[in-house]
């Protein structure tokens, strides 16, 4: 976990380390407009969270759930950009109760952008 900074870089990684995590979670609880609010229009952590939203209506038995392990890597490459690497893993169940295997992913790229003064993910 990054430590706050609120006079430097390290604010802005706590803020998207935060961000990220609440985006997941908000997938996992399949409120896909808080999922949303997390994200820059059209970025593409946007259109994920949009192509999730239109599977569960397309199969309303099933659903994902995730958690972000590791949030690691971070770079300021501008003021009006942030970079960082996770960790996480997704696992499908069904309204019944069944479970349908968690898979593991390692390494994914998370691009944060200023919109608007606000951190979002692109």
């Amino acid at each position: 976990m990054v430590t706050p900074d609120p006079d430097g870089v390290g604010g802005d990684f706590y803020i998207c380390e935060n961000l990220l995590r609440g985006y997941y979670t908000a997938l996992s609880n399949r409120n896909y407009t808080q999922a949303l609010s997390y994200c820059k229009p059209g970025g593409v952590m946007y259109k994920f969270a949009n192509s999730m939203w239109d599977l569960a209506l397309d199969y309303p038995k099933f659903y994902h759930t995730y958690q972000v392990y590791n949030v690691y890597d971070f770079s300021h490459p501008t003021s009006y950009y942030v970079n960082a690497e996770y960790d996480f893993s997704t696992t499908q169940h069904d309204i019944y109760g069944g479970m349908y295997g968690t898979k593991y992913y390692y390494g994914f790229a998370a691009p944060f952008e200023k919109v608007y003064g606000q951190w979002k993910l692109s």
